[in-house]
């Protein structure tokens, strides 16, 4: 099995988000010549979508393993570091790769994703989306992506593993996530 099949199958079908994660990370393990992918990396993804389980898969890094850091940016954007490095690689689409097939396109793309779709619509989708997905999964990588060194921004997250109990539903959560109010513990669910 491929690397690009094996990402296909852990997130259950093939696109351009998918194909953008799985491009921007293999261009990264081959610059930062990195071949033992997982312990030894750290991950940071600002975005939330197919391109993040492309990351996952093909770098190894994961949430569990604390290596993989998302950011809330809506951008798409992975930083890529090896582990105790300062300096990192930062692997950005290049503004209008995604929408190189139109706004309609993106349209569609956007009501497919949040599963709006009509069949159609969905059919149409896939066949359209096939010429960007083998371009960015083929095209000259300085054509869709910017590449920069930068400054690791952060560590990786620290582990606390002592528990509290939340004072209002019980649950128990960690130490370090937990709000204190009028003295008593209370989780983020519960903080009024």
């Amino acid at each position: 099995m491929t690397d690009w099949e094996k990402v296909v199958s852990f997130h259950g079908h093939s696109c351009c988000l998918l194909a953008i994660g799985y491009r921007a990370t293999k261009v990264a393990l081959e610059k930062l010549n990195a071949h033992l992918p997982g312990y030894n990396l750290v991950t940071v993804v600002e975005n939330r979508t197919c391109a993040a389980d492309a990351v996952q898969v093909v770098s190894g890094c994961t949430f569990g393993k604390r290596n993989f850091i998302y950011k809330d940016n809506g951008k798409y954007v992975f930083t890529f570091a090896c582990m105790g490095e300062r300096q990192a690689l930062r692997v950005s689409l290049r503004a209008g790769v995604l929408s190189k097939e139109g706004d309609d396109f993106v349209a569609l793309m956007e009501k497919v994703a949040n599963g709006v779709a009509t069949e159609g619509e969905r059919e149409e989708f896939y066949r359209r989306q096939e010429p960007l997905m083998k371009y960015i999964l083929e095209g000259p990588v300085e054509e869709i992506f910017e590449m920069q060194v930068v400054n690791l921004e952060k560590s990786l997250p620290e582990l606390c593993l002592q528990m509290i109990t939340c004072s209002r539903c019980g649950e128990e959560m960690m130490k370090d996530h937990a709000f204190f109010q009028n003295g008593r513990p209370v989780c983020k669910d519960c903080l009024v």
